[in-house]
Parts: structure tokens; C-alpha cells; sequence
């Protein structure tokens, strides 16, 4: 029996030392990881206040100090230092020693060894030239604390292990020493000839002991695996749908833009659900978590099978969606993104408002060396994009100039300085009908952001505007340029006015005031809105119209070619005219369906007194065909009934 109590305890060491080793090596891991975070972190926030101090909202030694301290506040920072052009001191916050507990500045603190590089950052005025750095350092307290914590349930997980293994060990030590009692007569002295038998019984015996021991090795060893794949599961899984969540996602696609070989690149596809709040609010949550599983078990099975080998789906909060899809060609990401918005379609589950809860999806490219902020910032603005388009059609994110593609962060703080400061302007078109006659001018808000930039177009601004809850001031200030256009100009002037718009009551009263301000300007103005307004907002449509026709102004439905399904409706509303536009139109010329559906809408258009335009005309044939259906108005980019002179658009600057 020493022979196996030796080998026991060796083979124990040998697993202790495995086990610690392994637990060790967790933890340099996660240090290393929370060093990175803090490091990243310091970049982040440099940057971040280095963008605000550049900005002409950003002068002056005041404005300067207290963006400082809101970053501050925060808390996530331990240091934030601005210094002049000349490198001297400026305004400076810092977490003091006293503010931080005692045990954070004992041997605890020295033996973690972890605190965040310092990030520096220059800051520039409007014409380029320098006027300071700034400097931040992520707060380490809190990854410290985490570390400390991690280590310690590791460490306490390593002593109940051992102390169970030692209790083991001791029990299959005494039924060792039992079966030896047993197999030599409980101590009898064996006779000679039994000497042989009885060696070869205590063989057997440690044999199998060693089998036993090997066994709950074994079994240890594969708790303790099992341990290890359970959190990491819960650090790089959503708890929800156990798909990958934003931080795996994000360490994948920073290594996607770090692979330097030449069939690296590849395509990265976002979706978004728009309708999950509405979705919590209408269904219970128990039946949100089940359709969400079951729907991301779904996708996760169709990205698996006609995706690559590396391409993954993964949640990236609880309504944004994002498939990585390295090394893929446009073509095999288009078949992967159309296969994914099907099975999206299919996916839905029925609204109160919307007949069927809506889903927004955009796809970029991307290429080594990319930037991975300014990818995701124009996929976010390719979907704000989609969501205003309202339809499930994939929108391209192109690579146009980095200030149409920023995040919602900047696009908050730009439209607020342009409202703030009215840098809004009309972009006006004249609207002819058949014979050339002026019908009316057409209106389109416009934002410039810099003085000596080209004005931003509304498709540009109101998505994001729409998604910030900003579109009401938007349309706000669309109104009160139009009135002050009609005041110095003769003629009519359509302004549109975005659907989200109207589901804010205080724009509704604000537009009722503006118009009674100005009785005598309002017969000219005409306010145009979605055809999708018909259906979805019903009741905020009956009061624009009431508070328009009251004034004396009238009410044109664009896009009536996307929401066919308002034609049941029109009768209800005082409406002046209605527009014919997109891919019905482009198709008008090969399709009889198309056509006879256009002479109805002609047809009940006569019949309630309103009047049809068409845009987006491609040829000169559509243009025929139109004009024998009745269109009263054609434009497009073959075609159009204006007068040559009349067709640039201008960018007037009119106070509001």
C-alpha cells in the first residue's frame, strides 16, 4: 500500500498543478484583455473630446472646461488634461488618491499592476491650425476590482476542487486498505503456499485503484472543461438568443481588418428590428425572448449553410443584427443578404399599427487596413436610411464623404447646433403641368453644416433626424422657411412633411399657430405627406387636414405607388393632388397590370377632384403613356414639361 498512497499523491500534485496552471493562465489572459479594454478606452475618449474641442460650439476656455469635466463625469476616466498649442497646462480633472478606498492603494493595487496608458490627441480650430492636445487615461479601478474578483472565485474553485479531490482520495485509500484486510483473512498470517495468491490479489487490487483514480481524473478534468466552456459562453453569448454578442463580434471583425493577405475583405450585412419596442409593449416578454431564439436559431441555421467557413451571425443589442462574411464576393453576399431578408420576411409576427412588425437591413464592404468606427458608422446611417425608405429592401452603405456617414452621436449634436443656430435653407423646383403652366414650386429642406460646405439634402439628415426624434423641429423650420418664401415670391410652394412628424402632437399645434400667424401666405402653401399616412396615421392625417384646409392652405400625398392600399381611404380626406413615383413608374411601359392600375388611380383621382402627377418618368413612351391616361404633371430625367431655365434649384439662405 505505500507504493499506491506514493502514487496517488504524486498523480494529485501533478493534477493540482495542471489545474492551477490553467487558472493562472486565465488570468494573465483576462489581465492582458482588461489592459487592452483600458487602453482602447483612453483612445476613444481622447478622440471623442478632440472631434467636441474642434467644433466651433468648442471655443473658449469655458466651453472647453466644462466638456472636460462632462467627460469626466462620466467616470470611466482617472485623468482628462487639455494644454494650449504651447504645451502649458490648461484645465485638468483627475481622480484623486483620497477618493479611492483604502484597499485600492495597498498591496492589492502593486501586485495587479494594471493601470491605462495615457492617450493624447490633438484638437484643431475651423481653418485647421492648432490649439491644444488633450489627454485622458481610462479609470483602472474598476477592471482592477474585476480582476481581484475573477481571481478569487477561481482560486476558491481550485480549493473545493482539491478539498473534495483529498476526500476522495482518502476514501479510495481506506477501501484499498479494507479489500488488502479482506483478501490476507483479516490479518491471519497466509500459509506459504498462499503467498504467491495472495501477491497477485494485492496487484489487482492497486490496478484497479489506479483505473479508479484515473477515472475521477478524468471526470474532473472534464467538469472543469465543461466550467471553463460555460463562461465563456456567458462572456461572448447573448443571454437571449446564444448567438455571438458585440464583443465577440467586434474582436472578430478587428481581426477580419487586420488579415493583410490578398483575398482578404469581405462584406458585413446589418439588420435591424424596428417594431421591437411596440413588440414588447403588445406581447408579453416571455413570447418576445421565445420568437427571438427561435427566429435567431433559424438564421443561424441558414448562415451556416450557404455561408463560409468564418461567416458567423451575431447580436449586437437587442434589435441590431450583424452577419460578418469574409472573403465573399458581391455576388455571394447579395445571395446570402436576399436569402436573409426572405427568411426575415417570414419571420414576422403581426402589429396593431403595422399589420406586420418591420425589419431595416443594409450591407457594406469592407477591406484590410478599413477603420472599423467609420464602417460601422456608415452601415448605421445605411439603415437609418432603410427605415425611412420603409421597406425590407437591403441598402448598399457606399463610401461617400465621411460627414454623411457618421453615427448617432455626431448626427445629434449636428442637427441640434443647426437648429439651434437655423442653418436650414429651401432647395425649390418648379412643378409644370402638360402645356408648361406653372403649378406650383416644390420645396426641399436643406442643411449646411459648415459655411463653405455643400448643403446636406434631407435624404441625407432626416434619417437620422427621424430616429433622434428630431424630425418634427426639422419640418418645423421646413414650414417656416416655406412661409417666408412665399412671403417675398408669387406662386405656390409644396413643402413635405415626414411621417414621424405627425405622430408628435406639439408639431400638430405648432404648425396650427405658425399658419394662423399667417393667414394671407397660407392659400399659397401646400403641405405634402406620405401616402403611408392614409393607413398607419389615420387620425393625425384628419387633424393636419383640418388644420390646413381650416387655414386655407391644401394637403398633396407623394409616393402613392408604394401604398397602393391607400387608394380605399382617399375619399376621406381633402386631398389637392396625388404623386405617381419609383419602380411603378420605370415599369409602366412593360406591364398592362401596371397600366390598367394606373388608369384606376387616374380614374378615382377625377372622381374626388384631385389631380395626378408622375415622377421618375424614364422615356419619352411612359411619357405617352401617361399623358393618355390623364397625368395632369410628368417629370423625370428623360422627360420633363418645365422650362429649361427653370430647372436648377436654389439654395436661398431665408432667416427663420
Amino acid at each position: 500500500m505505500p507504493t499506491f498512497r506514493r502514487l496517488l499523491f504524486f498523480t494529485s500534485l501533478l493534477v493540482g498543478l495542471v489545474l492551477l496552471g490553467a487558472q493562472a493562465l486565465g488570468v494573465m489572459a483576462a489581465h492582458r484583455y482588461l489592459e487592452t479594454q483600458l487602453a482602447q478606452r483612453s483612445q476613444e475618449g481622447a478622440a471623442m473630446l478632440a472631434w467636441a474641442l474642434s467644433q466651433p460650439s468648442g471655443e473658449g476656455p469655458e466651453k472647453q472646461a466644462a466638456m472636460a469635466d462632462a467627460l469626466f463625469a462620466q467616470g470611466q476616466y482617472a485623468l482628462v488634461r487639455l494644454t494650449d498649442a504651447q504645451g502649458n497646462p490648461g484645465h485638468e480633472r483627475r481622480v484623486r488618491p483620497e477618493d479611492s478606498p483604502p484597499r485600492e492603494r495597498g498591496w492589492r493595487n502593486a501586485w495587479l499592476d494594471m493601470e491605462a496608458p495615457l492617450a493624447s490627441r490633438p484638437y484643431t480650430d475651423a481653418s485647421g491650425a492648432l490649439r491644444g492636445t488633450v489627454t485622458v487615461q481610462a479609470d483602472s479601478r474598476q477592471a482592477r476590482e474585476t480582476l481581484w474578483q475573477g481571481g478569487v472565485r477561481l482560486l476558491g474553485l481550485a480549493l473545493a476542487a482539491a478539498l473534495l479531490w483529498i476526500l476522495l482520495a482518502l476514501n479510495l485509500v481506506r477501501r484499498m486498505e479494507a479489500h488488502a484486510s479482506r483478501a490476507t483473512g483479516e490479518g491471519t498470517p497466509a500459509p506459504a503456499g498462499d503467498a504467491a495468491s495472495n501477491g497477485v490479489g494485492s496487484a489487482a487490487g492497486v490496478e484497479q485503484a489506479l483505473v479508479d483514480a484515473q477515472r475521477m481524473v478524468a471526470a474532473t478534468v472534464q467538469e472543469q472543461n465543461a466550467r471553463i466552456e460555460s463562461l465563456q459562453s456567458e462572456v461572448y453569448r447573448d443571454p437571449v438568443t446564444r448567438l455571438p454578442n458585440r464583443r465577440y463580434f467586434v474582436e472578430q471583425f478587428r481581426q477580419a481588418l487586420a488579415d493583410k493577405e490578398s483575398e482578404a475583405g469581405g462584406h458585413l450585412l446589418m439588420f435591424r428590428q424596428r417594431d421591437l419596442a411596440q413588440i414588447n409593449r403588445h406581447l408579453s416578454r416571455a413570447f418576445t425572448d421565445q420568437w427571438l431564439r427561435s427566429s435567431s436559431d433559424r438564421l443561424h441555421k441558414l448562415v451556416a449553410e450557404f455561408g463560409g467557413q468564418a461567416t458567423f451571425i451575431s447580436r449586437l443589442s437587442g434589435s441590431d443584427f450583424a452577419v460578418l462574411l469574409p472573403r465573399t464576393s458581391a455576388p455571394q453576399a447579395g445571395l446570402l443578404a436576399e436569402r436573409l431578408r426572405r427568411e426575415l420576411r417570414s419571420l414576422r409576427v403581426p402589429m396593431d399599427k403595422h399589420g406586420w412588425c418591420r425589419w431595416a437591413l443594409a450591407m457594406t464592404t469592407y477591406a484590410p487596413g478599413d477603420n472599423m468606427s467609420e464602417t460601422l458608422a456608415r452601415l448605421d446611417h445605411a439603415l437609418m436610411c432603410a427605415e425611412s425608405a420603409d421597406d425590407d429592401q437591403v441598402t448598399p452603405a457606399n463610401r461617400a464623404p465621411d460627414s454623411t456617414h457618421i453615427g448617432e452621436y455626431s448626427w445629434h449634436d449636428a442637427l441640434v447646433t443647426a437648429l439651434e443656430q437655423h442653418r436650414f435653407s429651401l432647395s425649390v423646383q418648379p412643378l409644370h403641368d402638360l402645356s408648361g403652366v406653372l403649378l406650383h414650386q416644390e420645396a426641399s429642406l436643406t442643411l449646411h453644416d459648415t459655411a463653405d460646405a455643400d448643403p446636406v439634402p434631407a435624404s441625407i439628415f432626416m434619417p437620422p433626424a427621424v430616429r433622434l426624434g428630431l424630425s418634427a423641429e426639422c419640418d418645423v423650420q421646413a414650414v417656416r422657411l416655406g412661409l417666408d418664401w412665399l412671403y417675398s415670391r408669387p406662386g405656390a410652394l409644396a413643402v413635405p412633411v415626414a411621417l414621424a412628424s405627425l405622430a408628435q402632437p406639439a408639431f400638430l399645434s405648432r404648425l396650427e399657430r405658425m399658419l394662423a400667424d399667417r393667414p394671407a401666405l397660407t392659400a399659397r402653401l401646400i403641405v405634402e405627406v406620405d401616402a403611408a399616412a392614409l393607413i398607419e396615421q389615420e387620425a393625425e392625417l384628419h387633424q393636419l387636414c383640418g388644420i390646413v384646409a381650416g387655414a386655407g392652405g391644401r394637403v398633396g400625398v407623394a409616393r402613392l405607388s408604394q401604398q397602393f392600399g391607400a387608394m380605399e381611404r382617399l375619399h376621406e380626406f381633402p386631398l389637392s393632388y396625388l404623386k405617381l413615383s419609383g419602380g411603378f413608374i420605370t415599369g409602366l411601359l412593360h406591364s398592362p397590370g401596371s397600366r390598367h392600375l394606373a388608369a384606376t388611380v387616374v380614374a378615382t383621382a377625377t372622381t374626388l377632384h384631385m389631380a395626378v402627377y408622375a415622377e421618375d418618368v424614364p422615356d419619352i413612351a411612359t411619357q405617352n403613356i401617361l399623358e393618355g391616361l390623364g397625368v395632369h404633371a410628368i417629370r423625370g430625367a428623360g422627360v420633363n414639361c418645365a422650362q429649361a431655365h427653370d430647372l436648377a434649384s436654389e439654395h436661398p439662405w431665408v432667416s427663420s
